[in-house]
Formats: structure tokens, sequence, C-alpha cells
């Protein structure tokens, strides 16, 4: 198993660093954060995109704005090619570079706010030559690539008003998507509790292996598996926030710091207490 599936936050530097990538993922992505906004604009239509607490798909030619610390999961396999453009924005760099103005760009901080911005021609074509222009720059921070930078995001925030929420019953999504953001949406309202697959399936009314095969079939990992990365995801907001490390074990239902602290430091690569200094 390549290293990288056991993380859910994966951090990204200042101030902002994009790409270009058509080619299949080299391994799965499963559900997990960045310390930074992601604005991602997918050339390739995504079946089964989970924002926050809602699973849909995704048509081509949308963007995505993905703020800091959203839980997020974007593609599957491993051998379908996936056209995207990626711009990763460092959003407590962007706060201190914008000063008063920061507060108009809020959305790029907001972890629970995902965005879906579906662009007509014309906006999809200017949008496409704003990040054409970042990345012929080659991820230079000099003058001319902070001018381009800042007239992005000039252009982001005027497309602002015509988003839809990423919760929008516009989204195409399917019954047994619906089905199963009921199961995120009791996970996230329940996340401090300790249960399992079986108590899921009383709660819905399922067969516990009918649930676990329909939840792997839109989500892709086992639900234990995202329950736990739900759980370190929320242990990192609490921690930014300034509660202590035990504090947080009891708050997400641990039965002990060991078990917290194994769990933290597998899908996050470091332990609690660094974290929380950090």
């Amino acid at each position: 198993m390549h290293e990288k599936e056991n993380l859910c936050m994966y951090p990204v530097a200042p101030p902002f660093d994009i790409a270009y990538k058509k080619a299949a993922a080299s391994f799965p992505v499963g559900p997990h954060s960045h310390n930074a906004a992601e604005l991602y604009l997918t050339l390739t239509e995504l079946p089964d995109v989970l924002l926050n607490d809602t699973v849909s798909a995704v048509p081509a030619g949308s963007l995505l704005v993905i703020p800091s610390f959203c839980v997020h999961q974007l593609y599957h396999e491993t051998g379908v090619i996936y056209e995207r453009y990626i711009l990763s924005i460092h959003t407590d760099w962007l706060d201190k570079a914008l000063c008063d103005a920061a507060p108009d760009y809020r959305f790029l901080s907001e972890s629970h706010r995902p965005l879906l911005i579906k662009p007509d021609k014309g906006s999809f074509e200017e949008l496409l030559s704003h990040l054409k222009k970042l990345l012929s720059l080659g991820g230079d921070s000099g003058p001319e690539a902070l001018a381009a930078f800042f007239s992005f995001l000039r252009f982001l925030k005027a497309q602002t008003d015509r988003i839809l929420l990423a919760s929008s019953p516009s989204l195409p999504i399917s019954p047994s998507q619906e089905r199963v953001n009921e199961m995120i949406a009791y996970i996230r309202d329940h996340i401090g509790e300790d249960f399992g697959l079986d108590d899921l399936a009383s709660r819905f009314y399922l067969h516990p292996d009918y649930l676990a095969r329909l939840f792997k079939k839109h989500m892709h990992i086992p639900i234990g598996r995202y329950i736990t990365l739900q759980k370190i995801s929320k242990a990192e907001e609490l921690l930014r926030s300034g509660q202590s490390v035990r504090q947080v074990q009891e708050a997400l239902g641990y039965s002990s710091y060991a078990y917290f602290f194994k769990s933290f430091q597998k899908y996050t690569g470091i332990s609690p207490s660094r974290y929380r200094m950090k």
C-alpha cells in the first residue's frame, strides 16, 4: 500500500501552487483535506465526488472551490485518465496579503462551505485563460505572477454570485447517492459517539452487508475507515481551536489516549500534540 493512502491531510506550502494534469492517478486518493484552499477545474466528468458531507456527480467543465481543511474526494480509479487544473492557495498567506479585503474571500477558508461553479462558455474560456497564464509562469512568486494571481482572484470573486452550494438539490444526485448522503450526515452529527456498521444498519433499516456495499460503491472506501477519517478531521479542527489533546480525545469518543494517538498519527503523519503546537 502506498504510504499516502493512509493520510487524510496533505500540507501545501505558501503562497500558491498550480498544476495541469492529464493522467491516471498513481494510487487511489481517499477522503482527505489540505491546509490550503484548492481550486479544481475538472475537464473530466466525475461520477462520485465527496465535498464535506455530500456525494454527487460533477460534470466536466466545473470548477470546485474546496476550502482549507474541507474533507473531499474527487476521483478514485487508478486506470482512468483525469484531466484537471489544480490551483492551491495557502489561506493564511492570503489573509495577510489581502488585509482589509480578506473577508471578501472568506469562502476560501470556510471548511463547511465548498462551492461548485458551472461557468457559461464565455466565463469558462476566461477561467481557462487565467489558469493557463498562471501555469505559464511556472509557479513563480514574483510581481508578474502575483499580478496574474490577484487578477484571477478578482475574476473568481465575480463568479461567486452564480455558484451553487455543494449541497444544492440541483446537483445530479442519484437515489443511492442520496442514501449515502444521509449516512454521511448521521456520521457527522454523531461523530463524538462510539458506533459502527451494525449501529448504522439498524438506524437506516438496512442489512449491514448491503449498507457496507452501498457506501463503498459511492465512497470507494469502507465505511469504518470513513468514520475514522471524519473523527481525525474533527480532531484537527478542535486542536486548531485550542483544545487540549485530552479534551479532543474525550470529545470524539476515544476510550484511550494511546488509541487516539495511534489513529491520529497514522492518518496525518504527525502526533496530535505536535499538530497542536504547530
